[in-house]
Parts: structure tokens; sequence; C-alpha cells
């Protein structure tokens, strides 16, 4: 009997185990792994022979395929029940929205949209038209429901959401979430499942599914800063940080901020050490903005208006008094 199944490019599958594969691409595996078990199995034999080939990025997705293919071409298809079963749930679950948007297995839906970043910041558009600027080693998935367009992250990334007053927007982070209708902001899921939201302008609304079973939620708009705090069920309002957003326009803002967390930020941006030497008013304050400039151009005006000075000797600059020297 001739195969009747829906040919799948063994391209397409390379680009997907890689991580390179685009949403449409997904959607087209995915449909063809629900056609039949063999599809599924052949699936998972070019996965199982992927990982044993130990290709590791940066790599030429043709030439790793070749080397998987050489395998296939010399393996017999047989296969163990178990491991289909365990594999066939791994594979499942790498294309799936999690958390509380599922139920039970049959239930569950392939997202229209999913991106991992590597060791380098991702640049991405969302189906919608958003767009995600994804920090290192992070994820994202998104999908539409109804009226609600979902994004689930994994990480920290940096959002500008299109409008759209009819659809609203949620990002959510484990127990924690941010709603929005359009606007630029962050997230960030830190090591201790904490959440971080900075918004650059426009306004959101955070919340977070306590254990309790309740929702907490707080509004912040534009400079300010929301702590989700799963460890105690908590939302706390911050001042915003000089260099939350420094990353995204190279601009850094203090607002009578004291000059120990001047110089924390700026060597935070800028990477390098900066010092404070003893002597020196560790209480003075400093409001500016600065936006594209050197450190040097930055340090220069903030010691001439603090009447301080700066000398920078091998990787390391010195706040001193006037014209004194380290």
């Amino acid at each position: 009997m001739k195969d009747q199944r829906p040919h799948i490019n063994e391209n397409a599958i390379a680009k997907y185990l890689s991580g390179e594969a685009n949403a449409t691409e997904i959607n087209e595996l995915m449909d063809w792994l629900d056609v039949s078990e063999e599809n599924l199995e052949e699936f998972l034999r070019y996965e199982k022979l992927w990982s044993a080939s130990s290709v590791r990025k940066p790599f030429n997705t043709q030439k790793a395929w070749k080397k998987v293919s050489q395998r296939i071409s010399k393996g017999k298809r047989h296969f163990n029940p178990f491991y289909l079963s365990t594999a066939a749930a791994a594979a499942i679950i790498l294309v799936v929205i999690a958390v509380q948007f599922f139920n039970t297995k049959t239930s569950v839906s392939s997202p229209q949209f999913a991106v991992t970043s590597t060791g380098n910041t991702l640049s991405t558009t969302l189906p919608d038209g958003s767009l995600v600027l994804l920090s290192e080693h992070s994820k994202i998935e998104y999908e539409y429901k109804k009226n609600i367009r979902i994004a689930q992250l994994s990480g920290k990334a940096f959002f500008n959401v299109k409008r759209d007053t009819k659809h609203q927007f949620v990002v959510k982070v484990n127990r924690a979430g941010v709603e929005v209708l359009g606007t630029k902001f962050s997230v960030n899921e830190m090591k201790n499942k904490d959440v971080m939201v900075d918004v650059l302008s426009g306004k959101v609304k955070v919340f977070l599914v306590r254990a309790s079973k309740d929702t907490l939620s707080m509004i912040i708009t534009n400079g300010e800063t929301a702590l989700i705090m799963a460890s105690n069920d908590t939302i706390i309002k911050q001042t915003q940080e000089a260099s939350a957003f420094y990353t995204i326009n190279k601009t850094i803002t203090f607002r009578n901020v004291e000059l120990p967390t001047v110089m924390d930020e700026l060597a935070k941006c800028y990477s390098v050490n900066i010092k404070i030497n003893d002597g020196v008013d560790r209480k003075l304050r400093f409001s500016s903005s600065f936006k594209g400039n050197s450190l040097n151009e930055i340090l220069t005006i903030v010691t001439q208006t603090l009447n301080l000075d700066f000398v920078k000797k091998g990787n390391t600059y010195y706040i001193i008094k006037g014209s004194d020297e380290q």
C-alpha cells in the first residue's frame, strides 16, 4: 500500500532539534507527529540519534544532519515501548504551554511560537507583532487563547507589546504574572524564583497567585519596579535602578541618588571597577540623565558637579577629593 502519511523534511526535524525552527516549522512538525504513531517513532529515533551525535552549537545544521543520517541508515527500526512512552512525553513537554494553563494531557496544546536564547541576547517578534529581547539562557513560549495573548517566560526578557485593547497580553512566570495593554517593560525571573518587573513606559498590573490560593496584585507605571516575592507571597514596589534599561536604550537616569549607588550603577553598565576613596563624602547626591555617553564623559560631569575628581589606574576608576591622587 502506498504510504499516505504527510512527508516531513528531514532538515525540518534537524532545525527543531537544534532549536532553530520557527513557529510555522514547529507547527508543521507537530501536525506530522499527530498523524500516526509511526511518525512519532520516526521522530524519536531521529531525536535519539541526534543526541548521540554530540552536536553542539555553533554548528552547521546540514552537516550535523548528514552525520545523523549516516547513523540512521545503519540503524534498525526497533523501539523499546518504555522508551517510546517516556521520550514522547519529553518531546511534547518541549512545545506546550505549562503552569496553570493546562489541566490534563489531552487539553495540552502547542504554542504558536517558542524560542530559546543560548549564550547571547536574542531579538524576536511574537505572532501579534510584539517585540521581545530575550536575555541569554532565557526562553519564551507564546499562544493565543480566546481573547488573551499569553507569553510564558523562563529567565529575563524586555517586552515592547503591540497595543491591542481587545486582546489582553499576559506574561506568566512561575506563580507571578504581568498584565498589559500596550507598554514597554522587562521581566526578570531570578535564581530564587522571585520576579522583578521594571516599566519603561506605560502601565502594567503585576499579580501573584499565592499559596493561600488568592491573588495579590499591584499597578506600577513608568520608572517604577515591582518585586514579586513568591517565597513569602508578597509584592513590593521599589525605586527603579538607573541601569534598568541600559541594555535597551543606552540611557541612565539618576534621581537624587547617593554617590555610592551612582558608582555601582555605572560599574554595572560599563563592566568596570569603580572605587570611592576614603575621605569622600558618600552622602553626596546626584541627579541627571545620560544617553549614549562614554563612561569618561559621565564621570567627568558627576565629579565636576560634586566638586570631586577621578583617576584611572589599571582597570579601576577611583573617585577622589579635588585633585588628590590615589
